[in-house]
C-alpha cells in the first residue's frame, strides 16, 4: 500500500448512528494480506523498508509545476447542478409570485372586455386585440420570471391564441353570444393557469421534474431509449445547506392511473439536518467553511414503485431510502477551492487516485484503482478500458479520460465497526476539486476494497459521467 506523507488524524468529528442513510451493500472481507498496513497514531508509522518521510508527492501535477487537474467537464456540469439547486432555493418564490401575478392581470384584462361586450352586446376589433396583448404580455413576464427553468411562456401563448382566433373569427359577424361564450373559456382557462394547484404539477419545486432533474442525470443524452427507465426509477434528495432550503427530485406518480393508497409515501424532509450532521462527521476534514460559497448535499437512490397492492407500497422515512450521498462545496475561484483541497488532504490520507467507475463494477473491478478489462480491451493504470474495451465513467479528466479521484481516508474520535471508544475508527472515500467546487462521496467506515456495488445508484448521476 503506498501512503502519501500526509498523516491521518487523531481525532475527527464524532460520528452519530447513520443506519438507513449511509449504508454499504455488498461488504466482502478478503485474506489479509501477511504485511497489513494499518493507519498508525497520527502518522504513517512502519519500519525501516518504509520510504522516507517527507516522499514525493503523489499528484502528477506536483512534479513539473504545473497547476493542478481542473476536471473542467465534472466542474461545468457541477456548475449547471449548483445554480439550478441555488435558484430553486433563493429566486423560485418570488418568480411564482411573479408568474401568478402575470396570469392574474391577463384575467383581469379579460373580464373587464367581457364585461364591455356583454353590456355594449357588441364586439369591437380593438377588443380583441386588448386581449391578445394582455395575453402577450402576460406570457412574456412569466417566461422572463421562469425560463429556462420552466416554459410558461409557450403555455400561456397556446392558450390565448386558440382564443383569440376564434374572437378574430366571430367578431367582424357581431355574434356576442359565440364571442361571450369564448372569452368566458379563455378567462376560466387562464384563471386555472394561476392556480396554486397548477403551480405546484407544472412548475414544481416538490418534487423537483424540471431540467435540474435531467442535469443530476446528465450522463444520459435525452435521446437514449434508457432514458424513461433511468428518470421513472431514480429519487435524488437534495439540500442547498447554505441557504437552508432542501427538497425531492424525481419524475412525479401518476395519481390519475394509480389508486392513492397505492403510491409510495416518504415522509419527513430531504436530508434533514441531523443526516447533514451524521455526512459532515464522516467527512471529516474535508467541509471548510472559510471562503465558502455555498454547501449541498444530493442522495441518489431507488424511486420507490407504486405497489401493485397498498400493502406492498413503500411508506418510509427518507433516510430509508439508502441512498449514495455526494457533498458538494463551492468557493469563490478554483483557487480557493484548490487550497480547501490541500488542507483536507493534509489532515487525512491519500492512496492514489482513481475514477468513481459503476461501469466497471459491473464488469468487476478490485477497488483499487484498477477496472477489470471488459470486451477485448485492456484496463489502463486509472480505470479506463482501452481498444475495444468499454470506457470507465466517472466524469471526464482533463485528458478527456475518466476524472480521476483522490482515494481519501481519514480518522475519527468514534469508531462505527464495533462501538469500542478506545478505537478511532477510519473513513474511506473518494474526493476530487473541479474548478472552484470540492465534491466528495462514497465515504464508509468499510475500506475501498472491502466492499462491492456501492456505487450503483450513481451510474446515471453527474458526478459519474459529466
Amino acid at each position: 500500500m503506498q501512503r502519501t506523507r500526509r498523516a491521518l488524524l487523531g481525532v475527527g468529528a464524532a460520528l452519530v448512528g447513520t443506519a438507513g442513510c449511509l449504508g454499504v451493500e455488498g461488504v466482502e472481507y478478503p485474506d489479509a494480506p501477511e504485511a497489513a498496513d494499518a493507519p498508525g497514531d497520527g502518522g504513517d508509522g512502519g519500519d525501516a523498508d518504509d520510504p522516507p518521510e517527507d516522499p514525493p508527492s503523489d499528484d502528477p501535477a506536483d512534479a513539473d509545476g504545473d497547476p493542478p487537474v481542473t476536471n473542467a467537464a465534472l466542474a461545468d456540469a457541477t456548475r449547471e447542478v449548483v445554480d439550478d439547486a441555488v435558484w430553486f432555493a433563493t429566486e423560485y418564490p418570488d418568480a411564482v409570485a411573479t408568474y401568478r401575478d402575470a396570469v392574474a392581470e391577463a384575467v383581469s384584462t379579460v373580464r373587464s372586455v367581457r364585461a364591455t361586450v356583454d353590456e355594449e352586446a357588441a364586439i369591437a376589433t380593438e377588443q380583441v386585440d386588448a386581449v391578445a396583448a394582455a395575453g402577450e404580455t402576460a406570457a412574456s413576464r412569466a417566461a422572463e420570471a421562469l425560463e429556462p427553468h420552466f416554459s410558461p411562456g409557450s403555455r400561456i401563448r397556446d392558450r390565448v391564441d386558440r382564443h383569440v382566433e376564434v374572437l378574430r373569427e366571430f367578431a367582424p359577424r357581431g355574434d356576442v353570444d359565440r364571442a361571450l361564450e369564448e372569452l368566458d373559456r379563455l378567462r376560466t382557462g387562464l384563471a386555472g393557469m394561476g392556480t396554486s394547484l397548477y403551480v405546484e404539477e407544472q412548475f414544481s419545486r416538490n418534487p423537483i421534474h424540471n431540467r435540474l432533474f435531467r442535469r443530476l442525470l446528465a450522463p444520459l443524452p435525452p435521446d437514449n431509449p434508457e432514458r424513461g427507465r433511468v428518470t421513472t426509477g431514480t429519487l435524488v434528495e437534495l439540500a442547498v445547506a447554505s441557504r437552508g432550503f432542501s427538497t425531492f427530485a424525481h419524475r412525479p406518480y401518476d395519481r390519475d392511473e394509480i389508486d392513492r393508497d397505492r403510491v409510495p409515501r416518504i415522509y419527513g424532509d430531504a436530508l434533514s439536518a441531523d443526516r447533514r450532521r451524521e455526512l459532515r462527521a464522516r467527512l471529516g476534514p474535508i467541509p471548510r467553511p472559510a471562503d465558502r460559497v455555498e454547501e449541498l448535499f444530493f442522495s441518489f437512490a431507488r424511486r420507490p414503485p407504486a405497489g401493485n397492492r397498498p400493502e406492498e407500497t413503500f411508506r418510509g422515512w427518507a433516510r430509508e431510502l439508502d441512498g449514495v450521498p455526494v457533498y458538494v462545496q463551492r468557493y469563490p475561484d478554483a483557487e480557493t477551492a484548490d487550497a480547501r483541497l490541500s488542507t483536507a488532504l493534509d489532515e487525512g490520507a491519500t492512496e492514489g487516485r482513481a475514477p468513481i467507475d459503476p461501469e466497471a463494477t459491473l464488469a468487476g473491478s478490485d477497488f483499487s484503482g484498477n477496472s477489470s478489462a471488459t470486451g477485448n480491451g485492456s484496463a489502463t493504470e486509472n480505470g479506463s478500458a482501452t481498444e475495444n474495451g468499454t470506457a470507465a465513467a466517472g466524469g471526464i479528466g482533463d485528458d478527456g479520460g475518466p476524472t480521476p479521484w483522490y482515494r481519501f481516508y481519514h480518522r475519527e474520535a468514534e469508531g462505527e465497526r464495533y462501538g469500542f471508544d478506545e478505537h478511532a475508527g477510519v473513513q474511506y472515500g473518494y474526493l476530487v476539486r473541479a474548478g472552484e467546487f470540492l465534491l466528495a462521496t462514497g465515504f464508509s467506515g468499510d475500506a475501498w476494497e472491502e466492499r462491492t456495488g456501492w456505487h450503483g445508484r450513481l451510474r446515471h448521476g453527474w458526478v459519474t459521467g459529466a
